[in-house]
């Protein structure tokens, strides 16, 4: 029957959640492409920091502009700016005849990656019914984990080729123009139509991601909600409620930056290569490092449903924590040759890889579109993705000057204690989301607050 029939929605998720995968091969791809630019331009420290850093200003400035724009002209269509942007970008880098083209080639990309981390899991949020939204939704992270491992493997395939960064950082147009073809099969967010006032066209949509049935029930509490929203005020406050969602969706992505990821992911050449004795063990064991966690987001999303956010965030935290301070504890010994002690440390890190893919990896991304109320998602989406890209520049920043300072294993101490303090953020300030509707936690919010 054909209120029971439900509608293919592969390829809509699929393109739906490809921004994501801009957001991984961008941060991937720099680790690989800058020993190759040093070998084409002569680079200080300063400027071959400002070549990396520049995309995280540019992604800073990219979601907070970019994303409420979405609440204007749509969730679809800014996709497609965005990956027009990144196109740009990717040619420029790759055409660029000194450093300071480079530079701006690498800020516009910066914009696009941006833009993405935040139209991404809003407009995911938006199209996945509430009963499966975690594990539509956590598609954004696999296609960044999946981006990050295809830069790897890029990275190693033009490594000892004369300017291969040319061909590493311009390779990134096929994957925008996927995306950019892609968009044309998404649908537009029903709940942006309804805002909008094409309500016929947001039951439309719903019908191409929804049974009939389902597509009628969710339609209706989706303008139940606008005409609530719009008897009470017209003009959006920031109310208690607002200020409290923004503020836990800003906490939330900013802890994900913190609690040690980064230092993994962006420097696990250089330590794995310090621990193993060779430049081409770390970047093996690197790559070794990315499929564990593709494999770790793919199980993910096979159960992030059955367990509430909270529960998945507080694990991580602890098994995370748990990881880090036998890192630090057995790291000094990794020094002095001790077998037993690169392996363990190997294999903590590849654990910790595993509890951080269920948790504040997948589940952030999840969360940030469910967090914040229809009246000012893309505004708070842009504010939350941005202040994950602060949480990213302090990393970046502070690390080198830490770890000539203070040393990896006081390092990996320093994010143990920022994993407590994710665990109890999440035990005491995060709401529970999952298995409801974004109309149900917006309401949660309103009575909280009542």
């Amino acid at each position: 029957m054909s209120n029971s029939k439900k509608p293919s929605t592969s390829l809509i998720y699929t393109f739906g959640a490809f921004g994501g995968f801009l957001f991984g091969y961008d941060i991937g791809i720099i680790n690989g492409a800058l020993p190759s630019i040093k070998e084409t331009w002569h680079l200080t420290p300063l400027l071959e920091g400002t070549i990396t850093s520049i995309l995280f200003l540019g992604a800073m400035l990219g979601a907070v502009s970019m994303a409420p724009l979405a609440d204007k002209l749509g969730r679809r269509k800014m996709i497609m700016i965005a990956a027009i942007i990144f196109a740009l970008g990717s040619l420029g880098c790759a055409f660029s005849t000194n450093t300071n083209l480079l530079i701006i080639a690498r800020f516009i990309l910066g914009i696009s990656v941006g833009a993405a981390s935040a139209l991404v899991p809003m407009y995911m949020g938006e199209i996945s019914p509430p009963e499966v939204r975690g594990k539509i939704s956590g598609l954004n992270q696999l296609m960044i984990t999946v981006g990050m491992l295809i830069s790897y493997g890029v990275n190693y395939a033009f490594i000892n080729i004369d300017e291969g960064w040319r061909w590493m950082l311009g390779g990134a147009i096929v994957p925008a123009l996927v995306l950019f073809f892609g968009s044309f099969v998404l649908p537009e967010s029903p709940r942006y139509l309804v805002n909008i006032g094409d309500r016929a066209g947001a039951l439309k949509s719903l019908l191409r991601v929804r049974t009939e049935e389902a597509a009628q029930n969710e339609y209706q509490e989706i303008v139940e909600m606008y005409e609530e929203r719009k008897m009470n005020n017209t003009k959006v406050k920031f109310t208690k409620p607002i200020l409290f969602s923004i503020f836990v969706g800003s906490c939330v992505t900013f802890l994900q930056q913190i609690q040690g990821a980064n230092t993994i992911f962006y420097y696990s050449s250089q330590i794995l290569g310090d621990i193993f004795g060779s430049t081409i063990s770390g970047v093996i064991s690197t790559v070794g490092v990315g499929v564990v966690f593709v494999l770790a987001t793919i199980v993910t999303l096979l159960f992030v449903d059955k367990f509430k956010r909270r529960t998945l965030f507080m694990s991580g935290s602890i098994g995370m924590g748990t990881c880090l301070l036998l890192v630090g504890l057995i790291y000094p010994y990794t020094s002095k040759g001790e077998n037993w002690a690169i392996t363990l440390v190997f294999i903590l890190i590849c654990l910790y890889v595993i509890f951080y893919a269920y948790s504040w990896a997948a589940v952030t991304w999840i969360v940030v579109g469910e967090l914040f109320p229809g009246s000012v998602r893309g505004l708070a989406t842009g504010i939350a993705s941005m202040v994950n890209w602060l949480g990213n520049i302090v990393v970046a920043l502070f690390f080198p000057i830490l770890l000539s300072t203070i040393g990896l294993s006081n390092i990996f101490f320093l994010f143990t204690g920022c994993c407590v303090i994710g665990l109890l953020f999440t035990k005491f300030l995060l709401y529970e989301t999952n298995g409801k509707t974004l109309e149900q936690i917006e309401h949660y919010l309103e009575n909280k607050f009542a």
